[in-house]
């Protein structure tokens, strides 16, 4: 039974957690829960490049992967699911054939790519439209949002003048990959008034590749694109993601509670006002910290209890919380020890 490429994945993820996390700590990575646990997880076990890598991924099919990787022997289960051997060579020997894309970083980019996508193939079928003087067709998205600003893009714009500027800047970029295949599958989920994009799967019968791979690949060219605007590279394409987050950032409920943080507010407080419990405060706190190199700790954990955590960490190789509470005879809280954690890479 040949493993697809989700299964590379999810094998890659726990060749980096070695036991530590569980199935359920996976499926909340790929999917791109925006919790401290998760959060942590990704900087923890650097594995930020699948952070919301499908955010339509379900237990079902992530079940599906362990199950392969178990019956092909590639992962055993002591503490927690490891790779074996023979897992580790294989998914060396896996993405030798299927590389990870160079461009594709889940945590910086994808929430942003998929409402690049949602603008820019909207956009793309109503230009299409009008170039060949058709007024009735469905919009290939229902969302209010995105029709709402396309319809805004296009007000008071020539569409001739937009259309063939999307289409020197789109195929400069794409002649700019220098992988005619990802270009091609990129071009072939376009949706126009003559033909209607391809889907994943048809994409992947027609190329003869994994389904999941052709998803990657697709999404790699979406997050190309964001990382020319980056550069100053892409001046149509920066109208497309104007106004929309580069990276996943800090929750609304959290930056409410940094704000308090701000003004000297203890956790308690903070709680009281927020109608909170203390642990989702906390929570807030360890979020922050990830996200914030200069943010201190300093106020809810010495620099003396900072290094026994990490040292027992480190020493013992583990960033499992709870043995290193155990291991330090329970004197340090959960959130002492997230806390410490979120400042370094065991």
């Amino acid at each position: 039974m040949a493993i697809q490429y989700i299964d590379a994945i999810v094998l890659d993820i726990l060749s980096s957690m070695q036991g530590e996390r569980s199935p359920s700590a996976v499926y909340h990575l790929l999917k791109g829960k925006k919790s401290s646990q998760t959060i942590q997880d990704t900087r923890l076990f650097s594995l930020s490049k699948y952070f919301g890598f499908c955010s339509s991924l379900s237990r079902d099919r992530l079940n599906s992967s362990f199950q392969r990787l178990i019956q092909e022997s590639f992962i055993t289960k002591k503490r927690g699911y490891i790779p074996t051997e023979s897992g580790e060579k294989e998914l060396a020997a896996y993405f030798h054939l299927h590389p990870w894309p160079a461009h594709f970083h889940g945590a910086h980019y994808q929430r942003t790519a998929k409402i690049m996508w949602d603008r820019m193939s909207l956009l793309i079928q109503v230009l299409s439209n009008h170039l060949h003087d058709k007024q009735v067709y469905l919009p290939i998205t229902k969302d209010y949002q995105i029709q709402n600003w396309v319809k805004k893009f296009l007000k008071k714009r020539d569409p001739a003048e937009i259309s063939a500027r999307f289409h020197h800047e789109l195929k400069t970029k794409l002649m700019a990959l220098h992988d005619e295949r990802q270009a091609a599958i990129f071009v072939h989920s376009l949706t126009s008034a003559v033909k209607i994009g391809l889907t994943f799967k048809q994409l992947a019968d027609w190329l003869g590749v994994d389904e999941w791979y052709i998803y990657v690949l697709f999404w790699d060219v979406l997050h190309y694109f964001i990382q020319s605007v980056q550069k100053s590279e892409s001046p149509f394409f920066q109208l497309l993601i104007e106004g929309l987050p580069l990276q996943d950032g800090l929750t609304k409920s959290t930056k409410e509670t940094l704000f308090l943080i701000k003004q000297g507010k203890t956790i308690d407080r903070i709680a009281q006002i927020r109608h909170l419990k203390r642990a989702t405060i906390e929570d807030h706190i360890v979020e922050i910290a990830i996200h914030d190199p200069a943010f201190s700790i300093e106020p809810y954990i010495s620099e003396e209890e900072q290094k026994i955590i990490t040292d027992y960490a480190r020493i013992n190789q583990t960033s499992k919380i709870r043995l290193i509470k155990e291991g330090l005879d329970g004197t340090y809280s959960y959130f002492k020890i997230r806390l410490a954690l979120s400042k370094t890479v065991v």
